[in-house]
């Protein structure tokens, strides 16, 4: 069976590589040292209908990745594509609009007041009719989605409602925060620009 070793790279590398190699061959060993990393690979392959499982050996992850599919059948992402908009359960009603925020607080100035501001954003933005289809969290953005948070209500109903929340992986293990995300899901900035540049507004806050 093939071996990637994903060891002491950066994101997006480890889920290029492992991409990659999974366009030769259905049967993959992936080898990575940070959960962030791992998360995106076992996501990726699960969503082309393979089986991927890991294990901590050495210090590192090992992702072993088989299936069926075999890689001719493998799902290419198609940036052009837009995403499957459905009227949400609840209340609000989905857009192809994608909101990426950068900052646990909005705007520049005094930090109280626009952590203040923020929840009373992300509060606002639960309520609406209209909702966003992705929220994005960057930098100290991710500290929004993760326990602890003012906002961890608000971010749930939205994700209840059909919105996506996806929070950095690179940035939470910066701020070693990986353990601790509690609502949506860990992503990487190879999906990210798939997302944005498919988006029809993204709005960056």
């Amino acid at each position: 069976m093939k071996t990637v070793d994903n060891r002491g790279l950066n994101c997006p590398e480890p889920l290029l590589r492992t991409r990659q190699a999974l366009q030769e061959t259905s049967e993959l060993i992936s080898l990575v040292d940070n959960e962030a990393a791992r998360e995106n690979i076992l996501r990726y392959a699960r969503n082309q209908g393979l089986t991927a499982t890991w294990e901590t050996k050495d210090d590192c992850y090992v992702i072993t990745i088989t299936g069926s599919a075999g890689p001719a059948t493998l799902k290419e992402n198609n940036s052009k594509a837009k995403p499957n908009l459905q009227c949400c359960p609840q209340t609000g009603r989905l857009t192809d609009t994608v909101i990426m925020i950068s900052e646990n607080r909005f705007g520049r100035g005094d930090e109280q007041l626009g952590e203040l501001l923020i929840r009373n954003f992300i509060f606002t933005l639960s309520k609406r009719e209209l909702l966003p289809g992705t929220i994005i969290l960057v930098n100290s953005g991710v500290k929004l989605s993760v326990s602890g948070s003012p906002v961890l209500e608000e971010l749930q109903q939205l994700k209840q409602q059909g919105v996506k929340i996806l929070s950095c992986g690179t940035c939470l293990d910066y701020y070693k925060l990986t353990g601790k995300l509690a609502v949506g899901e860990v992503t990487n900035m190879y999906d990210l620009a798939d997302i944005i540049t498919a988006a029809d507004k993204t709005i960056t806050l």
